[in-house]
């Protein structure tokens, strides 16, 4: 039987941020696994949670084709996993895909890449698999693909976006049932992922979300999420969506389906702010359901500057939204973007205004990343400071600052220390009741950003910032 290795490669040395305080299965891979798992042998490795797995799977089982996803900051760890299987196995054609490689397949242009797979993959990897099971390695008739010749990478014809996400079988969690217990999100022990849509239509100049999507919006039917949600084990479901409130009919259908049922989970996901304002009753109905946090991207207490990015939303929504959530016991994890100019006093801005909004449990603080094929890195590409896509991980500088980097990373790391502060009090971890054996394990990894936030002003240069590059951000 034809053997498949599917990889989850690790984040590099200087990625800063969320793999140090969350590890969240590869769902991606789990659908591709359970598509072609029928019919061949697949092997799954998770290198993020478990980075030396990858060398005794090697060792006894030879892959005939070798699946690997990628962010944007895996772009150098995933050829790294491609290389070592190349050399394992010579033979076997080596697959990358994933949102990076769907937006900027350019960065997979590499001897140890046969294909990159672009946008939702699952049928062009089946196709793949199939072609190889049968003796073929032309692969021009797929579509949705870029084939490596000679030095370039050569698109087949294109694979249009599905309509609905419910031709897709549920993922195969046997795959990572080795690695389950390694999966968490900051102090909840265990977690699930759950991906109910794909897509956002918003014009955010700095968000690749819609990039991927061409500003569409994918569903799963709430049917089909509630058979997935029911099957889990875990009780924190992170429903990694880009904009999972959406379609607010489709949302409220899934929480009604989800109270009948008596599934008792809880819930984290993405709501922007003027969702929350405008479906005040689909969120009170969601409290019940379980969910107890948003990520909203507040962005900036500038409005001048909040228009500038994109976002579209009015000024004082922010406002209405926290005093809603407040009310319903959901918390928010807040992003504020930090610009070239800031100093000690804009960071203290946001940490007053924090401290005044009891429903905001967490705060991210995040320097203005210009990711590749993004409005924004179109308009500022020649001002990048470094190509190291291990930095792209929205907690590096990557365009020139008027306050020195160096100063900016430690204004950043004291911000980080009172929002650690805020959370365990506001979330009552120090209880003795509430306490886990886990939060180790958090507070390590907390430990580690601070360290590493220390040294982020050694990882790329730092030119001095013009009127140009000023108007730019």
């Amino acid at each position: 039987m034809m053997k498949i290795l599917l990889v989850n490669p690790p984040c590099g040395t200087r990625t800063i941020g969320l793999k140090n305080i969350a590890k969240i299965e590869p769902l991606n891979l789990e659908l591709l696994g359970a598509v072609v798992g029928t019919r061949y042998e697949v092997r799954l490795v998770d290198m993020e949670v478990a980075p030396s797995d990858l060398m005794p799977t090697l060792r006894e089982f030879i892959p005939d084709v070798v699946g690997v996803t990628s962010e944007v900051v895996h772009v150098d760890s995933a050829k790294r996993v491609l290389a070592l299987c190349r050399l394992a196995a010579p033979h076997c054609v080596t697959v990358v895909g994933g949102h990076h490689p769907t937006v900027w397949p350019q960065d997979f242009l590499d001897p140890v890449i046969d294909l990159v797979v672009r946008g939702e993959g699952t049928e062009s990897f089946a196709e793949i698999c199939d072609t190889v099971a049968e003796g073929g390695r032309d692969f021009r008739h797929i579509a949705g693909l870029m084939i490596r010749q000679g030095e370039q990478l050569v698109p087949t014809r294109p694979r249009g976006l599905p309509r609905t996400l419910d031709h897709q079988p549920m993922p195969d969690r046997k795959l990572t049932s080795r690695y389950r217990n390694k999966y968490y999100y900051l102090w909840e022990r265990r977690v699930a992922a759950v991906r109910s849509s794909v897509g956002c239509s918003f014009p955010c100049v700095f968000c690749s979300c819609r990039v991927y999507s061409h500003g569409g919006f994918i569903p799963r039917s709430p049917e089909l999420l509630l058979e997935e949600i029911f099957g889990l084990e875990e009780e924190f479901i992170y429903l990694c969506d880009d904009h999972a409130f959406h379609d607010p009919a489709r949302m409220w259908e899934l929480g009604e389906k989800l109270l009948k049922s008596g599934v008792n989970k809880r819930y984290f996901t993405y709501a922007r702010v003027d969702s929350i304002v405008e479906n005040r009753d689909l969120f009170e109905l969601w409290a019940k359901v379980g969910l107890q946090l948003v990520m909203s991207g507040l962005e900036s207490l500038d409005y001048e500057a909040l228009k500038r990015t994109g976002k579209r939303v009015e000024k004082g929504r922010d406002e209405e939204a926290l005093a809603i959530l407040a009310d319903l016991g959901i918390g928010m994890s807040a992003g504020f973007l930090v610009e070239p100019h800031f100093e000690a006093a804009d960071f203290q801005a946001i940490d007053d205004y924090v401290r005044d909004h009891p429903a905001i449990i967490l705060t991210e603080f995040t320097p203005l990343t210009p990711l590749p094929g993004t409005p924004l890195y179109r308009k500022v590409q020649k001002d990048i400071v470094s190509p190291d896509r291990q930095l792209y991980d929205l907690q590096h500088f990557l365009l020139p600052t008027e306050t020195p980097q160096k100063r900016l990373y430690a204004l950043m790391r004291k911000a980080y220390s009172r929002v650690i502060r805020r959370a365990v009090m506001r979330m009552e971890l120090w209880r003795p009741k509430n306490w886990s054996w886990h939060y180790i394990r958090m507070f390590r990894g907390l430990i580690r950003n601070y360290k590493a936030l220390g040294e982020a002003h050694t990882h790329c240069p730092a030119p001095e910032i013009t009127s140009e590059h000023r108007d730019a951000a």
